[in-house]
């Protein structure tokens, strides 16, 4: 191949002229200030710096003005190619940002129990794509399901987590018992407190305990052991009785069905001797 047919672009040759003749001016320049000086002054000096830094942005300037095209089209190159990476990897950034953000945080651990976009569980495992939940029906019995769920590091992102670990050993428990209005369900206050709080002793003072023990913890307010017993209507004409224990999680729900069974003898009583009141008046 001869040099003859090497091609060489006009770009090129303007730029390495653009330097050269860059260079030149910036050369002459220097040698005017410095012509017939033996000792430069300060501010020959400093026009020395300005001049060579003048020259500096001048060729960078031109540089650039004679690539421009090119410098586009490289850099809608890599905006598109970055912007394609950033698409398909956006699911796997998100989990890793999650990720960081529990590192971060550390608003739980394997082993507590939390609530997460409706889902309840037992943290089984955590690492940087998934969390793993062991499911626990938090309805019926606080028991786990059996069912394992894995939920993304990306929901950290977007939902919050309700940390739900001391309900591992004692959960405040509510429940509702609905009746009609035959009987004054205000005169059964008392007597069905009376009943929970026999319920209730052999583990109250554990339970003091154990709810001081989350209050330190969370640096809250203690919460009350003691049975709440609210006594409301609805729309519909009825009574109800809204029930709050603080008991063993595990005794939760077979608590509920004592308590309901004991109230519905203590209301068929006062309802029969209301009934034969009225009988013999």
């Amino acid at each position: 191949m001869l040099i003859a047919d090497i091609s060489i672009s006009p770009k090129i040759i303007f730029t390495l002229c653009l330097i050269v003749g860059v260079w030149v001016l910036k050369n002459i320049w220097i040698f005017f200030i410095r012509h017939n000086k033996q000792q430069l002054e300060e501010r020959h000096k400093n026009w020395i710096s300005v001049v060579r830094n003048l020259c500096n942005l001048a060729l960078a300037i031109g540089i650039a003005v004679v690539w421009l095209s090119e410098l586009q089209n490289f850099a809608i190159s890599v905006a598109a190619f970055t912007v394609a990476i950033v698409i398909a990897t956006k699911e796997l950034l998100q989990c890793f940002l999650g990720f960081i953000s529990w590192v971060t945080n550390r608003s739980f651990r394997v082993g507590d129990w939390i609530e997460i976009n409706h889902h309840c569980g037992e943290v089984a495992d955590i690492d940087w794509i998934k969390i793993r939940l062991l499911e626990v029906d938090l309805e019926n019995g606080y028991a786990y399901t059996g069912k394992s769920i894995s939920i993304m590091n990306s929901e950290l992102l977007t939902k919050s987590v309700i940390n739900l670990n001391f309900m591992r050993r004692y959960v405040m428990h509510s429940f509702s018992i609905y009746r009609s209005d035959e009987v004054n369900l205000f005169e059964l206050k008392q007597p069905i407190i009376d009943v929970i709080n026999e319920l209730i002793s052999p583990f109250q003072d554990v339970a003091s305990r154990y709810s001081n023990l989350i209050s330190k913890r969370l640096e809250i307010e203690a919460t009350s052991t003691d049975p709440f017993v609210y006594i409301h209507t609805t729309d519909t004409n009825f009574q109800v009785a809204s029930i709050t224990i603080f008991c063993p999680t595990e005794e939760a729900h077979p608590l509920e069905q004592t308590i309901t069974e004991q109230f519905m003898v203590l209301w068929y009583e006062k309802y029969k001797s209301q009934k034969d009141r009225l009988a013999l008046s």
